[in-house]
């Protein structure tokens, strides 16, 4: 018998493709969604779809609206503001730990990040500055060697991607938050657990400011529409 070679589900496949298309805003807050729609576009039964629709209203990213079936999740300031106060906690924390644990390997790849999140800014594509700023925030989770950390911040992750675009379409920001990371990366580096938790805690209270501020507090004007149009709205020049 040939070798079965694992993958991910169908389920697996559904969610992610769902969850990116909201993340990087193909999919906007407010537009409504059938699972026909999703289905037909993702070319599976609804079966997947539905098991992944129902993980995403779970996690907060779909909204039950009636008859109307489920919309996206409106960016609502309140609620990154708590996003923001739990990392307020949390990730100077991580880079203490860090700053305990960080070996010369993993300064090197630290500095890995770094040149990538550079490249990135040159680059000007925003898909790639939030890879990269995930990318370097998990590396500092992972390097406390506290598995809760990367585990409670991967689900907020996902949603920060949501509320990022607006930040970094701005290209005065762009530098800054590296030249924010280097500095955490550099006490890190070396051994200094509480200038690293500092640091980090500046960094994370001037992005809780940057990204608040960027969500509009007026309803989407294009919110009644249906997913699909509105994504063909917005691809229309």
């Amino acid at each position: 018998m040939d070798r079965l070679i694992p993958g991910p589900t169908l389920i697996t496949r559904a969610y992610d493709a769902i969850l990116g298309a909201i993340c990087d805003g193909r999919l906007a807050p407010g537009s409504r969604l059938t699972q026909d729609e999703l289905a037909d576009r993702l070319h599976v039964s609804r079966q997947p779809v539905a098991q992944a629709v129902s993980i995403l209203k779970s996690q907060g990213f779909l909204r039950e609206r009636g008859r109307r079936g489920v919309i996206i999740a409106p960016l609502e300031r309140e609620f990154f503001r708590a996003v923001y106060q739990l990392r307020e906690a949390l990730d100077p924390m991580a880079a203490r730990l860090a700053a305990q644990h960080c070996t010369r390997e993993e300064a090197a790849m630290g500095r890995r990040l770094i040149a990538a999140g550079r490249q990135a800014v040159r680059n000007g594509r925003t898909d790639r500055l939030i890879s990269a700023d995930a990318q370097f925030h998990a590396w500092v989770y992972r390097l406390s060697s506290n598995p809760l950390l990367l585990e409670t911040m991967e689900l907020y992750w996902k949603h920060l991607r949501r509320a990022m675009h607006g930040v970094l379409r701005r290209r005065s920001t762009r530098g800054r938050i590296w030249e924010e990371h280097q500095a955490i990366l550099g006490a890190i580096a070396a051994g200094d657990p509480e200038a690293a938790a500092a640091l980090s805690l500046a960094h994370v209270r001037d992005a809780a400011d940057r990204v608040v501020q960027s969500i509009s507090e007026a309803p989407d004007e294009m919110g009644s529409l249906p997913a699909m149009t509105r994504l063909a709205a917005r691809r229309t020049p």
